[in-house]
């Protein structure tokens, strides 16, 4: 009984000491697992520990906290090669994450600052990504579609979370956002020299997708009014290290492979030349290169190409904000006669 006690205990501290965990961009200890016959304790006591966080700040930033045990949980159990367990840790690490960004929400509607929650909640799905990834490659085919619906969560309560930092401070979700970027790229690379080509464009994808939301960050910068230099440096060197990140790739998946990189250089060459024209404005290139950073390795006409493209798309893009709004003419809706008692209506 001693012993059952000193478990229950030990459990209920954890669960309530996940707040500092939370600070940590690696993932906490999961300490009991699922696969655990104590595991129903944890679960009751980080119920209690939930009851007892007031406020709907750090409730978020609990659940944030929550959400990364359970997805250290799921590395655990698929690294045990107990799929069934990772995808139940991987639901509540849904749930969770979702509450998290409802609690925020909640907050910046009551006009709180929310940019510390959102940080925390942007850093930690940075690297829930990277662990979903390793996940994805450990369970058998009849798991992967519950493990990619856990990724497809993570991913928009990334982005959901760097909006929210927007609002408040443009530059660190721009710094965020390029990093999270950069991690899709860093897979693309190893998974194309492994030759893995499908996890590799769909790597390159996840990076076309987190590339074009950045152009979402600097856009909520402008209409709050805030200098945006920072953060167009920050692009426009990202920008140049993923091109040149998209070359080696390029060069190392098969032809039918190419157009899919073709499409995340163009997204990044637009972010380039966009960044470096405001910039130029300002005179403020600073250290940013001028010329987009396409490397030799990249044949000619392709790296023509995507600078047409890009160049094409802005100035469309450009086109498209400078045409007037046109009123639509205001129609008179013919009154209806209400019909009376025993009047058809007509």
């Amino acid at each position: 009984m001693k012993i059952l006690s000193l478990i229950i205990i030990s459990v209920f501290l954890f669960s309530f000491g996940l707040g500092t965990l939370a600070q940590e961009t690696e993932l906490p200890d999961p300490g009991v697992t699922p696969d655990s016959p104590f595991y129903f304790f944890e679960r009751i006591f980080e119920g209690i520990g939930t009851f007892f966080t007031f406020g709907d700040l750090n409730k978020a930033a609990r659940y944030v906290a929550l959400a990364s045990e359970r997805m250290a949980e799921a590395k655990v159990m698929a690294d045990r090669e107990k799929p069934e367990a990772a995808q139940n840790a991987l639901a509540r690490y849904e749930s969770q994450l979702n509450q998290s960004l409802s609690r925020a929400e909640r907050a910046k509607n009551r006009g709180e600052k929310i940019e510390e929650v959102t940080e925390k909640v942007a850093e930690a799905t940075t690297k829930h990504l990277s662990v979903l990834d390793e996940v994805l490659e450990k369970v058998p085919e009849e798991a992967k579609e519950g493990i990619l619906k856990a990724k497809q969560t993570s991913m928009e309560g990334h982005k959901n979370a760097l909006r929210g930092l927007a609002g408040e401070n443009p530059e660190k979700a721009a710094e965020i956002g390029l990093r999270a970027a950069g991690a899709r790229l860093d897979r693309a690379k190893v998974k194309a020299e492994e030759g893995e080509v499908e996890a590799a464009e769909e790597a390159v994808n996840e990076f076309k997708e987190l590339r074009q939301f950045g152009e979402e960050i600097s856009q909520i910068a402008q209409g709050l009014g805030k200098d945006t230099t920072t953060v167009e440096q920050l692009v426009g060197k990202a920008t140049s290290i993923h091109l040149k990140v998209l070359a080696e790739v390029y060069e190392k998946v098969p032809e039918q492979a190419k157009p899919a990189i073709e499409k995340a250089m163009e997204v990044s060459a637009k972010g380039h030349q966009e960044a470096v024209k405001a910039l130029k404005e300002k005179g403020a290139l600073d250290e940013v290169p001028e010329e987009i950073p396409m490397s030799e390795k990249v044949p000619p006409e392709v790296k023509e190409r995507v600078e047409r493209e890009a160049r094409e798309e802005i100035e469309k893009e450009e086109a498209e904000m400078e045409k007037p709004e046109v009123e639509k003419p205001e129609v008179e809706k013919p009154e209806v006669e209400t019909p009376g008692p025993g009047r058809p209506m007509r």
